[in-house]
């Protein structure tokens, strides 16, 4: 981390002076802090007061990324009813941010370079090009020069970007740094939602310096939110954290990523094999393997189409919630040799070790149980069916926040998620879900605060008795029960109200000891619901 710090300052002494910036390429483990990196080296560089733009590759439809990056004119395709600048334009002078730069595909790369090497941008439909001088920042967390010589990527846009590499280590390799940027995050905390100062136990700094961090600095932050949120006395303990383990029966990933990339020499096969080993640790779920992964969902996507890792089904549509990824499978040919075959993770983890067709005769199992649900949404004010960047920045973001509270996600649409608490069971899912909700707001006012264009952000929360049913390994609330909680929820949406967090009377009942509500004004009798402040301190 040192020599990291070195060529930093290196880095910002020589461009202080220079005419044009020379292009920074960062890279890294999802989660180790490359955009913090991209965003110091703007502050503290020779384009200081200049614009900042950081663009997630990952996070933009590919169909919407030429148009998003470069602009486009009126009428240059269907829908475009005005022009519109591109984000480079919108970077002119100052610093732009490309990450996940490995996803772009190969006609957007060659765009790309000319832009570059141009310094300047011609619009989608247009007949000139317009300036467009950038610093120009990106960064990726796989190898790029594997994907290079399998010609995915662009060796001459490479040496573009790659001017001056910057590599950053994995948390795990930290060592004592992660005792300090824990007591950074619980410091920033505890000012944000407004807690007394709490302190970390002898037993959690040995826990923090015994996890392995699979998802790096954006882990270790969301652990520490969580454990001061549901904190009730003055330290925090390992229990509190919360950190769990991969199965001692699995490989560790670090290890085991090492020795599949000194055998093929990719990296990107050592995460391929990782991302394997982690999904079938969570029975090929998606949204599970993401939030032990650290990454958005979008993300792992992204990384699980490039790497080769089949959706069941083929090109068919995933379905939220019960998504399941294919993994390569050794079978016996009757020939004596193995052959290759693809099976779905999720069945492979469900499958029983008696007789093969003792599932068929299972009985769905049901119990009564009260879940929590949450809906949190971005009111963006259009009606298109468009996902927009900032839609989808938005909804990972929630979705980290809602998976790290112990949460479910149980439906995704263009502005908006839905999730459960308390399906799993867990302690005190109403809190939890409340949780979550100040989480989400907290990292849209914190994104403001970096100049973020302002999200209108609105969240409601339900709490109901439910029907649960076990069946294949996996619990799931009764069709109708949910239909009623979603009937509750959009009631709750159009209470009127602008308050970001509204609550039912049935969820308020259970957050009084801990949280500030206000009722809120004008609900009919038997449909009472509650602003949630904050928490009481």
């Amino acid at each position: 981390m040192e020599s990291l710090r070195a060529d930093i300052r290196r880095l910002l002494r020589s461009a202080s002076g220079a005419s044009r910036s020379p292009a920074v390429f960062l890279m890294g483990e999802t989660g180790t802090g490359k955009g913090l990196i991209a965003s110091l080296l703007h502050r503290k560089g020779p384009r200081a007061g200049h614009p900042f733009v950081d663009v997630n590759c990952a996070a933009i439809p590919e169909t919407l990324l030429e148009s998003e990056l470069f602009g486009f004119e009126r009428g240059a395709f269907t829908g475009a009813h005005h022009a519109k600048p591109g984000l480079f334009q919108v970077a002119h002078t100052g610093t732009i941010f490309l990450d996940e730069v490995g996803l772009l595909g190969e006609p957007l790369q060659a765009k790309l370079l000319k832009v570059i090497e141009g310094r300047a941008v011609r619009r989608l439909g247009g007949t000139r090009s317009e300036p467009a001088d950038v610093w120009v920042i990106s960064a990726t967390n796989s190898d790029l020069r594997a994907a290079i010589a399998e010609h995915r990527f662009r060796e001459d846009l490479y040496h573009r970007l790659a001017v001056v590499p910057l590599s950053l280590p994995p948390l795990r390799a930290r060592g004592e740094d992660v005792l300090l940027l824990a007591e950074h995050f619980l410091t920033r905390i505890c000012a944000d939602y407004g807690l007394e100062p709490l302190t970390l136990s002898e037993d959690a700094r040995r826990c923090l310096l015994g996890h392995p961090w699979p998802g790096n600095v954006r882990e270790l932050a969301n652990a520490v939110e969580r454990a001061a949120l549901m904190c009730d006395a003055s330290r925090i303990t390992a229990a509190m954290l919360d950190l769990r383990r991969a199965p001692t029966t699995s490989p560790a990933p670090v290890a085991h990523a090492r020795t599949v990339a000194a055998e093929t020499g990719s990296l990107d096969e050592a995460i391929r094999a990782h991302l394997e080993s982690v999904l079938a640790q969570n029975g090929g779920n998606i949204s599970r393997t993401a939030a032990a992964l650290g990454m958005a969902r979008n993300t792992l996507r992204s990384r699980i189409r490039r790497l080769g890792l089949i959706p069941t089904g083929q090109d068919a549509a995933p379905r939220v919630g019960i998504d399941r990824i294919a993994a390569p499978r050794a079978v016996d040919t009757g020939a004596g040799g193995a052959g290759e075959s693809r099976v779905s993770l999720a069945e492979e983890a469900a499958r029983p070790a008696a007789s093969p067709s003792s599932t068929a005769h299972d009985l769905v199992r049901w119990e009564r149980r009260r879940v929590t649900v949450l809906r949190t949404e971005m009111l963006d004010g259009e009606s298109t069916d468009d996902v927009t960047p900032a839609a989808n920045l938005f909804l990972a973001s929630a979705i980290e926040k809602v998976q790290s509270f112990g949460g479910r996600v149980e439906e995704v649409s263009r502005n908006a998620i839905e999730a459960v608490f308390g399906v799993e069971p867990v302690d005190d899912a109403a809190r939890r879900a409340a949780l979550a909700a100040l989480a989400i707001r907290m990292t849209v006012a914190r994104a403001e605060r970096a100049a973020v264009p302002r999200v209108a952000l609105r969240v409601v929360i339900h709490t109901s008795a439910v029907l649960i049913g076990h069946a294949a390994g996996t619990a799931r609330v009764d069709r109708e029960s949910k239909l009623r909680m979603t009937r509750t929820l959009d009631g709750l949406s159009c209470t009127g109200t602008e308050d970001p967090i509204v609550v039912t009377a049935a969820t308020a009942a259970f957050l009084g000891r801990r949280f500030v509500l206000e009722p809120v004004g004008g609900a009919r009798v038997g449909e009472e619901c509650y602003r949630l402040i904050g928490h009481k301190t």
